[in-house]
């Protein structure tokens, strides 16, 4: 009998025996100290549970931003280059008018294009977004979360090769640039919020760390601009 375990002795008290020493032992519970203690492992659980989820969201977040930053860049570019390419210059009805292409500070471009009729268009940077306008319509941001934007335009192929003359202006009015670039410096939407609480060096390195620059460039179909038509006896 000397073997049988604490459980075994529980079982076989008699009831007239159940306020003994024994018999208390069996029915105790929990200490406060071991609550606590459970409770403690319990909520440090939970924290790294919830913090776990709270970084995997983060990332997630920051990821969708990033591809849509991503799409928008892409997008914009797509939509510039469309537009370019369509530009015209010179000559027009009445012939004192002229079709004219004009780059200014490499932040401001203005050129006419052919779509359903003539249209005046205008991309420029307001210190954030890209805007664009045409005709007289109100502008219109076409992309935004933008800290830096640049476009270049080389009159001559000589230029380009050369880096000559001042590809930030120009104002062409019989002729378009030999070609065009277009540089657009993004962020994505949430590293813009962090991006706005910092200032001085730590706002250079941050954009610098978090941005992405896209960039694409443009020739023009029509660079020579459009003579005055001449018309004969075998035009009728």
């Amino acid at each position: 009998m000397s073997n049988n375990t604490h459980s075994e002795r529980c079982a076989k008290i008699p009831c007239h025996y159940v306020d003994s020493p024994i018999s208390a032992a069996c029915r105790r519970g929990f200490t406060l100290i071991e609550v606590l203690v459970a409770m403690t492992i319990t909520v440090i659980i939970i924290l790294l549970v919830t913090n776990m989820f709270s970084d995997a969201t983060t990332a997630s977040n920051s990821g969708t931003d990033r591809a849509e930053m991503e799409t928008d860049g892409r997008a914009a570019l797509n939509f510039m280059s469309k537009k370019l390419s369509q530009a015209i210059a010179g000559l027009a009805e009445p012939s004192s008018f002229y079709r004219t292409f004009t780059l200014t500070a490499g932040e401001n471009v203005t050129f006419n294009s052919v779509s359903d009729a003539i249209e005046s268009n205008r991309f420029y940077y307001d210190g954030s977004n890209l805007v664009y306008c045409y005709q007289t319509n109100d502008p219109a941001t076409l992309i935004g979360n933008v800290v830096n934007l640049k476009f270049y335009a080389y009159e001559k192929y000589e230029n380009l090769c050369y880096a000559q003359g001042d590809p930030f202006n120009c104002h062409l009015t019989t002729n378009l640039p030999y070609c065009f670039d277009i540089g657009i410096r993004l962020i994505s939407s949430s590293d813009k919020k962090k991006a706005d609480q910092l200032s001085g060096i730590s706002l250079t390195n941050f954009i610098a760390s978090n941005s992405r620059w896209f960039s694409t460039r443009v020739y023009f179909q029509t660079r020579k601009g459009y003579e005055e038509h001449k018309y004969n006896d075998q035009d009728n």
